[in-house]
């Protein structure tokens, strides 16, 4: 209630109960409206082709209808989520889904979304841009008007505006904006906006579910077969507003691209077209600022700012709610901004918020850039327009060419100020503008060694050989991360070992299961073993004490000691090579013990027959854990003693160029592609594969695909068959 107190205050925010059925939301579905989107849908030409995966393969005649026949086929296959992404985006969520949802609908006013948004869908969002967002909106309408069951209220209609402030709303958590809100608002209890579960795009606890991954690319020179390869391989919720869905896109303008992408992306957001490729991975420099503001004693409504009282500007805010059935409560609010940025009244003060991406609309411009780059050069001058928040970009070509990029909208600060800390708010030297240029960012192309990676770790360590960055040409206040994870560890060792890295290695090497030696989880973990003894000497836990002193660091399916030591393990992984207590690591010990114990009937128990892979009737072993290569976060034992797989290893893609060949790539997906359908036979399809740790070809060519097609229809042909069948 903390957050909801400081969002929300008593002192300025009026309530008033209402009918939905009386007020000025979208009415249903009715003849005029379904007439308007159908005859907007047929200004486009998409076929869609969906193979025995139930993949889809959308082809055009243009790049929009490509976007067009995308949305129509993810809508198929999970409708419900994009229909959520879209009303939070608008900050009406709460309508849909209630009290939970209220802190979210908030802050995306909070935000300045829907100003940003306005202000420039047409000045600074490109032709193209438009037209993709409004094409896929397109997609979405026509689906809904079909399935109009499904359809919440609030949606309809869907505009090209909802899905590049779906950029504007989402990019920033990436690199942790809600979690520095969320720390900011509630210290004891820090809270973020949920990526996955019932409570996805609400306030919730701080989970520690992991939007982490890792990218690998080995050039021609240092693959025992000349060939260029590389993984792709984002670690994500298995299901929810950032869980990965693949397809491939096809048009007659230049789309032509394979991979994944999230609810609500009119593009591909990783994965290769002919000629280039490009892994994601998640980076979290210092990206938010805080001001600590000083309030005129004599006028709540003025700042201090040098030397003089500033007024507040306010603009209005407005929050639905669904209480139940036609019944819901409106809450009004103002908004209050300084110059730094959007105000936030607290408990212990008034601070202003500033970060990277605050007022961007052109990552849609720029993620159809990265779609359509055919090189090196080409996919420079994407990441030059400085339209993506944050995100590593791990690169491959045709040609050869290996890179990392550690792309970030780099605040211009000055120097001498601990840019991490609460700043003071009555400066204005402080208040940055613009952003670095590109020349500044962090990269590696082409290394001598001809390996580079990222996985979730600096940028100074981004190849196996000695010409990565280095961190004194970065000043401190671009605030770069300096936690090194495990996974970049066990990369540098595995592929460190290997002169010449074999089509076999660069695949088990992926699903490496162990921690390194000098990870930070085992020497916290070691430490900690070095002084429990004698805390545990004459108890009921000292027999499984001394077997963990024996652990030896792998998660695979088969060790009898990788659930003992995972489950110990949590504090450290939750603290991110903070320093931990031995109380909590006490306590975690001897919890995972009995609750060992209590479902398995002892602590010595092979790790697959704890770590599950969950989907409707199946429950498959797993190898690996939290921040190892072969990822899997599970959290708290479950009632039957599984710990069930939530995140980490979703979509894997291998992508590679023989010498003077065509891109080649297999892939898997955690489920399947039906997301949410259960009677569907694609809902857990790929689930085994997936466990076993096994893939499966990726079809690209458009006669390949059409001798694996097992339907093919286009989206105004409304079927009501499943989508995969």
């Amino acid at each position: 209630m903390r957050l909801l107190t400081s969002l929300l205050a008593a002192s300025g925010c009026v309530a008033t109960v209402w009918y939905a059925a009386e007020q000025n939301l979208p009415a249903p579905i009715d003849a005029t409206l379904r007439t308007q989107m159908e005859t907007a849908a047929d200004h486009y030409n998409a076929e869609i082709l969906r193979d025995e995966w139930g993949i889809p393969h959308v082809f055009g005649v243009t790049d929009a209808d490509a976007s067009f026949g995308l949305a129509y086929a993810h809508a198929e296959d999970d409708f419900a989520t994009i229909q959520d992404v879209i009303l939070a985006t608008r900050g009406h969520l709460a309508t849909h889904k209630g009290w939970s949802a209220i802190k979210t609908d908030y802050l995306v006013q909070w935000m300045g979304v829907w100003d940003t948004v306005n202000s420039s869908y047409q000045q600074r969002l490109s032709p193209e841009g438009r037209a993709m967002a409004e094409a896929y909106a397109a997609g979405i309408n026509l689906y809904a008007v079909q399935h109009p069951d499904a359809v919440a209220r609030a949606l309809l209609p869907v505009t090209g505006k909802d899905l590049v402030a779906g950029f504007t709303f989402k990019t920033p958590m990436f690199y942790g904006f809600d979690k520095a809100l969320g720390e900011l608002l509630n210290s004891e209890q820090p809270l973020e906006l949920a990526v996955a579960g019932d409570d996805a795009l609400s306030w919730q606890p701080l989970s520690n579910l992991p939007i982490g991954s890792q990218g690998i690319a080995v050039a021609p020179h240092r693959s025992s077969d000349g060939v260029t390869r590389l993984l792709v391989n984002s670690h994500q919720p298995l299901t929810g507003p950032v869980a990965w869905y693949e397809a491939s896109i096809h048009s007659d303008e230049g789309l032509d691209m394979a991979g994944s992408t999230f609810p609500g992306s009119p593009v591909i957001i990783h994965g290769h077209n002919r000629d280039v490729a490009w892994a994601n991975t998640v980076n979290k420099p210092d990206l938010v600022d805080i001001y600590r503001l000083s309030i005129n004693p004599e006028n709540a409504n003025e700042y201090r700012l040098d030397g003089e009282w500033v007024e507040f500007e306010r603009e209005p805010a407005s929050m639905t709610v669904k209480l139940f059935g036609p019944l819901h409560w409106t809450f009004d609010k103002d908004v209050l901004r300084s110059q730094h940025g959007p105000v936030m009244e607290t408990e212990h003060g008034v601070y202003a918020l500033r970060w990277a991406g605050m007022q961007e609309s052109r990552t849609l411009d720029f993620m159809l850039a990265l779609n359509k780059a055919r090189n090196l050069d080409d996919f420079e001058a994407a990441l030059r327009l400085q339209a993506m928040p944050s995100i590593n970009y791990v690169y491959a070509d045709r040609a050869g060419n290996i890179a990392h990029y550690y792309n970030a909208q780099f605040p211009q600060r000055i120097e001498g100020w601990d840019w991490s800390k609460v700043l003071p708010g009555d400066r204005s030297e402080l208040i940055w503008q613009g952003y670095r240029p590109f020349a500044q960012m962090p990269k590696t192309v082409n290394p001598v060694s001809g390996l580079v990676y990222n996985a979730n770790n600096p940028p100074f360590q981004a190849t196996d050989g000695d010409d990565d960055p280095r961190s004194e040409q970065f000043p401190v206040s671009m605030g770069i991360e300096s936690v090194i994870t495990n996974r970049a560890l066990q990369i540098e060792a595995l592929y460190g070992d290997s002169v010449q890295i074999s089509p076999e290695q660069f695949e088990t090497f992926k699903y490496d299961a162990d921690y390194h030696p000098d990870s930070y989880q085992l020497t916290g973990l070691n430490a900690w073993l070095s002084g429990a003894h004698e805390r545990f000497v004459d108890t009921d836990y000292a027999a499984a004490l001394e077997d963990l002193r024996s652990w030896s660091g792998s998660f695979a399916q088969t060790d009898k000691l990788a659930a003992l030591a995972a489950l110990t393990l949590a504090p450290f992984q939750a603290a991110n090579s903070a320093q931990v207590a031995d109380a909590l690591v006490d306590e975690a010990f001897r919890t995972a013990v009995d609750d060992l114990v209590d479902a398995h009937g002892q602590y010595r128990v092979p790790f697959g027959e704890v770590n599950r892979h969950v989907r409707g009737d199946l429950s498959l072993p797993l190898s690996g854990a939290a921040d190892t290569l072969r990822a899997v976060y599970g959290g708290e034992l479950n009632d039957d003693g599984f710990w069930e797989n939530r995140a980490g290893d979703s979509y894997v893609m291998f992508v590679s160029w023989p010498e003077g060949g065509e891109v080649q790539s297999r892939a898997v997906h955690n489920f399947g592609s039906a997301t949410l359908d259960t009677a569907s036979p694609h809902y857990a399809d790929q689930a085994t594969l997936f466990a076993n740790e096994q893939l499966r070809a990726v079809y690209f060519d458009r006669a390949q695909i059409e001798r694996q097609a097992v339907r093919r229809y286009r989206p105004q042909q409304h079927s009501d068959s499943a989508a995969g069948e």
